[in-house]
């Protein structure tokens, strides 16, 4: 079936979602998103104070009817620079083609909205995620099965963290979820990235800590010589009621011409429990978890663990291995607003490039989101 264009009511709208603008079948929205953080930190030498601006996101998006849609996002704070700058075309109901810098289908934690994390950061498997590339994909989803694919190449900027040098490839991801309704939902998830590189720029992959501000934990350096790199990804999330469960494991190869392969793992498990009772999300377009419903009302509160290892240690050039064991509260005000209390305990080992050490982590965020 072929969406129709449905004329919208014209008019100025400011609500929770932001600034919208309606005037016949086009529909444009302005929006955006401010995270501020203090972090303290006490590992090996270094104990330390830090406030600074992790996000400052400006957001803009527009649909005509239910045919086109375009989104652009600069990020202003840390590592600034474009984030989402895509159009997107839906042609028939389910299936989307979209093309610019945009989200990589691989990791449903790398696609879930920063907005939304149970956690002021993501786990150490992102340090092997691809975050966002320039390209073109398709994806078709139907009422419990998504599947996306498309080729990428190197991100438009760098990300915290993350260098925006993955190479040139293709990634493909699919999704089940045999479960989906407002008590909760049942998710299982694969995917597969294989990317080339170009010799004169070699990757690179950074693990940061749980704060942004904290120094990060492990770091490859330039991986000279590399050819080409393959990830695999499997995940798993179920939510019931109050509590959602969600885990993932990735595992990479980095080839290396007249060399070795290097192989790089990642995994990580984590529970959440809405003490307030609110239920959680789930997008079957994107076959993602999306975070805790927030009555206009607000006053939820959320509690929050998660463990996570990342192994960068290979017998041919060993760069060590790293883990992070958080514990959060999250004090959701109403739908906008929401002020995160997270402890985290890092532990590194066997690197040649970073100490052997272990730290204890504390970061409170002030977010606003609309």
């Amino acid at each position: 079936m072929v969406p129709t264009l449905v004329h919208a009511d014209d008019g100025v709208e400011a609500d929770s979602g932001g600034l919208s603008v309606k005037t016949g079948d086009l529909e444009m929205n302005l929006g955006g998103r401010l995270h501020l953080d203090a972090t303290v930190f006490d590992i090996g030498f270094d104990s330390v104070t830090e406030t600074d601006v992790r996000r400052a996101r400006v957001e803009f998006s527009a649909k005509y009817g239910d045919v086109v849609q375009v989104r652009v996002d600069r990020e202003f704070a840390q590592a600034d620079g474009w984030r989402n700058l895509w159009v997107g075309i839906t042609p028939a109901e389910g299936f989307e083609v979209r093309g610019g810098n945009q989200i990589v289908p691989f990791s449903m934690e790398d696609m879930g909205s920063s907005n939304m994390m149970a956690l002021a950061e993501r786990s150490l498997a992102n340090t092997l995620s691809p975050a966002f590339g320039l390209g073109g994909m398709a994806r078709y989803h139907s009422k419990n099965f998504t599947i996306a694919g498309g080729y990428f190449t190197d991100a438009l900027d760098d990300e915290v963290g993350q260098s925006r040098v993955r190479g040139d490839g293709f990634t493909v991801r699919t999704t089940f979820a045999p479960v989906t309704s407002r008590k909760g939902y049942l998710h299982f998830g694969a995917a597969y990235e294989n990317r080339s590189y170009n010799v004169t720029e070699p990757p690179r992959f950074t693990a940061i800590s749980a704060s942004s501000l904290a120094p990060s934990l492990l770091r490859t350096g330039a991986l000279n010589g590399a050819t080409g790199f393959d990830a695999y990804n499997a995940e798993f999330a179920y939510a019931r009621g109050s509590v959602q469960v969600q885990a993932q494991y990735i595992g990479a190869t980095v080839s290396r011409a007249g060399l070795t392969d290097l192989n790089y793992a990642s995994w990580y498990v984590q529970s959440s429990l809405m003490v307030t009772g609110e239920k959680h999300g789930y997008s079957r377009s994107t076959g993602t978890p999306l975070g805790p419903r927030i009555g206009k009302k607000g006053g939820a509160i959320e509690l929050a663990g998660r463990y996570s290892e990342l192994d960068l240690d290979d017998d041919s050039l060993d760069r060590g291995r790293a883990s992070i064991a958080n514990i959060g509260a999250t004090w959701y005000l109403n739908q906008n607003i929401r002020v995160l209390a997270n402890y985290a305990r890092t532990k590194t080992d066997g690197s040649l490039l970073v100490p052997d050490t272990s730290g204890n982590l504390g970061v409170v965020r002030f977010q606003v989101a609309f």
